[in-house]
């Protein structure tokens, strides 16, 4: 029994000494032994957790948190709004519509759902956890929508200014039924004359839009002698009709003079008048309006053209 033992030993000893001989194995450091223990299956969860974070940074990237919110036709704005909350967006539209299938409105004229409207705002207000959309048009006019997503989160009341780009307002600027409607309900004079009251006393007459000018509308010039008129840091208030620029006007000479309207004239040029002074002292200042005509039906009408009978013209 002995013998049989001693042979089994001998002969498990020497197999691996043969296949050593034979078949060298190198030896694997102990380092790796443990990095090759420490590595499960988490690289797989690893790797999806990046995609999820870059999602999110990607979204938050995109999140326009201004309460000036620059619009463009056809380009689509993500904004917060507060859940739960009334959040308040002034658009640059006299009486704005909007679609949207993710929002409600009321059930009755006077009564608010998630979405209630009220002269040029809407209100928005849901409980709604995912992000909700609409379009915003002029009512009675699909000339110009704008597209907005509000994401809902933990935060206070939000207040927006929907503001158009200069191309955008420079395209539609005189596309506003309400105003063309508010304009046509009175004798022409009678017009002017109260859209220069409503302005003077701080308003914003019926369907009219205020901004800044746009780079590419050229202002009105004013040659008054003695008195510098600027509309650099001005206003103009469209309609459909008429728009109305309000500038500066100061007394840069050393003696008291009036303004004179006519200073301000030109072919296109309405009416033109100063508040809250005609007569201004040395250094004073006053606002001025230049009502102008829009030109866009002239525009429209003009297609056709009329040959000339003495050449020089097609």
């Amino acid at each position: 029994m002995m013998s049989i033992k001693k042979t089994i030993l001998s002969v498990a000893i020497a197999i691996p000494v043969c296949a050593t001989a034979q078949n060298p194995i190198p030896i694997v450091p102990a380092s790796v032994m443990q990095r090759a223990e420490m590595a499960p299956l988490e690289p797989k969860e690893r790797s999806a957790q990046p995609s999820v974070k870059s999602t999110h940074t990607s979204s938050t990237h995109n999140m326009n948190n201004s309460s000036d919110v620059v619009m463009s036709p056809g380009v689509n704005q993500i904004v917060p709004i507060a859940v739960g909350h009334p959040n308040r967006i002034v658009t640059p539209f006299g009486d704005p519509e909007v679609v949207s299938t993710s929002l409600t409105y009321g059930s009755g004229n006077d009564e608010c759902g998630e979405i209630c409207i009220k002269d040029n705002v809407i209100y928005v207000a849901t409980n709604k956890d995912h992000p909700v959309t609409m379009f915003i048009t002029e009512k009675g006019s699909e000339a110009r929508a704008l597209s907005l997503t509000m994401v809902p989160r933990k935060i206070p009341p939000r207040e927006m200014f929907l503001k158009l780009d200069d191309q955008t307002r420079l395209a539609g600027l005189y596309s506003n039924p309400k105003a063309e409607r508010w304009e046509k309900s009175m004798p022409y004079v009678e017009t002017i004359r109260t859209v220069f009251r409503e302005i003077a006393l701080g308003e914003v007459p019926q369907g009219y839009s205020m901004s800044s000018i746009p780079e590419g509308m050229a202002p009105p010039v004013c040659y008054h002698p003695g008195i510098d008129v600027t509309f650099n840091d001005g206003q103009v208030l469209s309609g459909h009709s008429l728009s109305v620029f309000v500038g500066v006007a100061e007394n840069v000479s050393g003696k008291t003079l009036e303004f004179k309207e006519s200073a301000c004239g030109n072919w296109d040029v309405a009416a033109v008048t100063t508040w809250p002074r005609k007569v201004l002292e040395p250094g004073q200042k006053t606002e001025v309006y230049v009502s102008r005509k829009n030109m866009n039906e002239r525009k429209a009408k003009s297609s056709a053209k009329r040959p000339s009978l003495i050449g020089g013209r097609s």
